[in-house]
């Protein structure tokens, strides 16, 4: 992996656009990346992504999916979008598209989540709630941001080299 591909992880990983979903509730999730193959995965807090599927066409809906029980939940749209069937709380979390050929790039995260929804508190919610319950200092929170972001990078190299490998 080159420089400029590590690059392209770190503004990955650190912005993201939030998109609130109500349960049941049907979601197409856009891939903002220039190639029409691509790899769609899902990460959540405290776990490994997870490879969803790859497309093999921006014009077809065919795609691969790592584990077949996937095809239930997701399926591809044109334009190599992802479409989330009947969302549920195992849906939640910063999807990525990322190109299957090099140059390698990874799309701005989209983070699902349920406004009001007590099991899956966004983050900006998080935040303020221990701002005003407890005392935080700059110190810690900068460390714990840099933590967090320094993760969220490694996982998605990981999951990048996992991919490379399988294909």
């Amino acid at each position: 992996m080159y420089v400029s591909d590590l690059i392209m992880c770190c503004g990955a990983a650190e912005s993201f656009t939030e998109k609130s979903v109500d349960l049941g509730q049907n979601v197409t999730l856009k891939c903002e990346v220039s190639d029409k193959h691509v790899f769609w995965f899902l990460m959540k807090s405290s776990e490994p992504p997870v490879f969803i599927l790859r497309s093999f066409s921006s014009q077809s809906k065919s795609a691969d999916y790592s584990n077949m029980t996937f095809s239930k939940t997701f399926s591809l749209q044109y334009n190599s979008s992802l479409f989330i069937h009947n969302i549920s709380t195992n849906e939640l979390g910063v999807y990525y598209c990322s190109q299957t050929a090099s140059p390698y790039g990874i799309s701005r995260g989209i983070r699902l989540y349920i406004q009001n929804h007590s099991a899956y508190t966004p983050y900006t919610e998080r935040a303020v709630s221990i701002a005003e319950n407890q005392r935080c200092d700059y110190k810690t929170s900068k460390d714990g941001k840099l933590w967090q972001n320094l993760f969220i990078i490694l996982a998605i190299i990981n999951c990048l080299v996992v991919v490379v490998v399988i294909t």
